[in-house]
């Protein structure tokens, strides 16, 4: 067998491991995560006005979210990975229950929760795209 035929079957066999909007999905997560903490840092450090960015990008870290936990509810060759996606649910959850619960009380313990648990949504999702990796080694 050709390294091409190889390298072919192999492509094959992770579309079937998991499937492309699956995959896209996990790797699009840590880059809004990372551009959540920097236009925080931004909003700290330079221009208040990077706030409403940090909340933008807030509400669309929910798509890929959804879709994660969505697909393994749906797509048997994923459905291993659903504790993973919906700890990570459950995290983006609490993420938005810190923020509203800490304004409304003025609890400065709550709101110091979130970026603790901004941190925890990023290492889970690093963990996720790490199964998949090592998935489609095999």
């Amino acid at each position: 067998m050709s390294v091409l035929q190889e390298n072919l079957t192999a492509r094959d066999r992770s579309h079937r491991i998991a499937p492309r909007h699956f995959v896209l999905s996990a790797r699009l997560l840590p880059i809004l995560m990372l551009a959540q903490f920097f236009t925080a840092g931004l909003s700290l450090f330079q221009n208040a006005a990077f706030w409403e960015w940090h909340a933008a990008i807030g509400a669309l870290v929910a798509i890929p979210i959804l879709a994660l936990f969505i697909s393994t509810l749906l797509v048997r060759s994923v459905r291993a990975l659903r504790w993973w996606a919906g700890c990570l649910a459950l995290l983006y959850v609490l993420q938005i229950v810190y923020i509203v619960a800490g304004q409304s009380t003025g609890s400065g313990l709550l709101q110091a929760m979130h970026p603790f648990n901004g941190a925890l949504l990023l290492a889970t999702a690093l963990v996720i795209i790490a199964k998949i990796e090592r998935s489609h080694q095999a």
